[in-house]
C-alpha cells in the first residue's frame, strides 16, 4: 500500500506535534533546574514566590502537554496523504520483449 506525500498543512501539523509532543518534558525539566536556586533561597518570600511561579508553570505546561498531544495526534492522522491502490497486472502469458 502507497500514500501520496503530506501537503505543506500537513507537514506543518506534523512539526507542530512534534514540538508540542518534545518542548513542554523540556521545558518542565529547566523550569526546574532553573527555579532551584531561588527555591533554596534564605528568603522565605523569594522561596515562595519561586514555588508559586513553579507550580503555575509546570501546570500550564501539563496542561499543554496532554491537551495537545491527542489534538495534534488526530491532526497528523488526519492530514496523511491519500492511499494509492496499486493494481498489479493479470497473471497470464507473458508477451516476449520485442
Amino acid at each position: 500500500m502507497a500514500r501520496t506525500p503530506r501537503s505543506l498543512f500537513g507537514r506543518l501539523i506534523k512539526w507542530g506535534f512534534w514540538l508540542i509532543t518534545l518542548a513542554p518534558p523540556l521545558l518542565m525539566l529547566g523550569t526546574c533546574a532553573g527555579l532551584q536556586r531561588f527555591v533554596f533561597s534564605e528568603d522565605e518570600e523569594v522561596a515562595a514566590g519561586a514555588m508559586m511561579f513553579g507550580a503555575g508553570a509546570l501546570g500550564v505546561l501539563w496542561a499543554i502537554w496532554l491537551v495537545g498531544v491527542p489534538v495534534m495526534g488526530l491532526l497528523m492522522l488526519l492530514t496523511r496523504g491519500k492511499r494509492l491502490v496499486i493494481e498489479h497486472p493479470a497473471p497470464g502469458p507473458r508477451q516476449p520483449d520485442a
